[in-house]
């Protein structure tokens, strides 16, 4: 099904205008519950559904941040499901520093991931597809090596399958983060890292579309549940040890549904050469490189954007052919 790319001049007013009235005759949200904490969760279904997908997003980020993504999705024919992710946007508790992201252990985003799903599948009909971004593609694969049959089709956006770590190789970093856990300092920022700020950069973001950037910048200046900016070294800690598991030797030895991969040309946070080699391990999987953009593909110019979402729209609509192959 065809689909309407937003304009990048009067981006704002597209979004609260156009995007937003138009999901929320469709929408429900709620929680569910993960280790005391509520886990945000957000339905869009959509008028005429072709298939259902879950949403992942990456670090510091949140399900609202990817609100465009879901417009075309919905466009596209299906429903979509986000998440806020443990730490993330309303999936932490009011106390505490409203910059720092922290997680006890990975496994407990693929618990809240699992009950998320487990709705997402009450609420919608298949085929079910699954769309990760950073982080939350590093929580799409693993999730996926655990429930290797539940999806007809996954779409990884510059995956954490392996951090880019400062030049530090990911022992040396995973050292660092388990030597400040174990003196007591798990819960701290790592040193690195800052705190939110609102006068945020737009040429130090991973962004290459201004508009696009100014309106999640506002949304975080407006909402401070959204302002997650730093990384604890408890948070460090998992976040290499997830990536010691993808990139061993089996890291994606259970992955066998049919996938694309979308690299940035110019990608900074994730390596995109472990990338490769992690899709490689995986039958028939396809690699697609989004030219003029940064680490948020999905917050690319016009030009890049349009790339993207034809061949996401590409994949989907084969998959669906084939599901509907299985069942005739």
């Amino acid at each position: 099904m065809p689909f309407t790319l937003l304009p990048e001049k009067g981006f704002t007013k597209a979004i609260q205008s156009e995007v937003l009235p138009s999901l929320k005759p469709f929408h429900e949200s709620g929680t569910v519950e993960v280790s005391g904490c509520p886990v945000r969760w957000d339905w869009y279904g959509a008028p005429k559904p072709r298939g259902s997908i879950l949403l992942s997003h990456g670090f510091t980020e949140s399900g609202f941040k990817l609100i465009e993504m879901v417009w075309y999705f919905h466009q596209m024919g299906f429903n979509a499901m986000t998440i806020d992710h443990l730490g993330h946007g309303y999936s932490r508790l009011e106390e505490g520093n409203e910059s720092l992201t922290d997680v006890r252990a990975f496994s407990h985003y693929l618990d809240a991931f699992q009950l998320v799903d487990q709705l997402m599948r009450q609420k919608g009909e298949g085929p079910y597809f699954i769309y990760g971004h950073s982080m939350g593609g590093a929580i799409e694969a693993l999730y996926l090596k655990k429930h290797p049959g539940a999806f007809a089709g996954a779409i990884f956006s510059s995956p954490m399958i392996r951090a880019q770590t400062g030049g530090l190789p990911l022992w040396a970093a995973s050292g660092i983060a388990k030597a400040a856990c174990l003196v007591g300092q798990g819960g701290r920022m790592v040193f690195i890292h800052k705190i939110y700020t609102p006068e945020e950069s737009f040429e130090e973001s991973f962004a290459t579309s201004r508009a696009r950037f100014r309106w999640y910048a506002a949304v975080r200046q407006k909402y401070p549940r959204y302002r997650n900016s730093g990384a604890s070294y408890r948070w460090l800690r998992e976040a290499m040890k997830a990536c010691k598991e993808l990139t061993a030797p089996n890291g994606a030895e259970e992955i066998r549904l049919p996938t694309v991969f979308f690299l940035a040309e110019k990608d900074t946070v994730v390596d995109s050469g472990a990338i490769r080699t992690f899709a490689a391990k995986i039958p028939h999987a396809r690699i697609v490189q989004i030219p003029r953009s940064k680490h948020e593909i999905y917050r690319s110019c016009n030009l890049a954007m349009g790339i993207y979402l034809r061949s996401i729209e590409e994949f989907l609509e084969e998959q669906l052919e084939k599901s509907a192959g299985k069942t005739r």
